[in-house]
């Protein structure tokens, strides 16, 4: 059972996550790798574009809801700017609370989250994997990182079959800070490298 200081979050914030399904226009095509497409649109007064990645991957879906949730070692390995991804307490065996941190690079100092992290089962053959942005934990490491605002890391596995399965996954995140917004919306394809990365690790497991 999800604890109560999280609970209200995560059912606070499931409408807004589950309604990015919803979204069906003004969706950018930005690039596509095999049966992966990435996609970009403006949502609400956000100035920072949306992703999107959608296609169905030559994965199992019992282990990328594994993967997606609780890897996180290799998820940071599998991301070049990522310094630290790290667990900060268990609530249960489908909600963890994660730290998030990048490293910084040139001009452009570190940025770090705190979330909750949730999986939660749609019906047999789908799972939703949310992160849900708190503003801290005691368990954080101390760090002079800037707060992002992480609005949206949302992941959606639907099971084709045994060997395939639909992804759907969505990122909003404001760096803050004195960064240019089209440089931060040019960068978002580096994304793409890390999925492909997520993809071929699970093929594997």
């Amino acid at each position: 059972m999800i604890g109560n200081k999280y609970k209200d979050i995560i059912n606070n914030r499931l409408a807004e996550n589950l309604a990015l399904r919803n979204i069906k226009t003004n969706w950018k095509q930005v690039k596509q790798v095999d049966n992966i497409t990435m996609y970009t649109t403006v949502y609400h007064n956000y100035e920072i574009k949306l992703t999107k990645f959608e296609g169905n991957a030559p994965i199992n879906f019992e282990k990328a809801s594994k993967y997606f949730f609780e890897d996180l070692d290799a998820q940071k390995n599998n991301r070049d700017m990522c310094d630290q991804l790290i667990k900060l307490e268990t609530i249960d065996q489908d909600t963890i609370v994660t730290f998030f941190k990048t490293k910084g690079k040139l001009v452009v100092s570190s940025r770090q989250a705190v979330c909750i992290q949730h999986r939660r089962r749609l019906s047999n053959d789908e799972i939703l994997i949310t992160k849900d942005q708190i503003d801290d934990h005691q368990n954080a490491p101390k760090s002079d990182a800037v707060k992002v605002d992480a609005k949206f890391g949302v992941v959606f596995l639907k099971k084709i079959n045994e060997n395939t399965t639909h992804i759907e996954l969505y990122n909003l995140l404001d760096p803050k800070g004195s960064i240019p917004v089209s440089f931060i919306n040019s960068m978002q394809e580096k994304q793409f490298e890390s999925l492909t990365k997520d993809l071929q690790y699970i093929q594997k497991m």
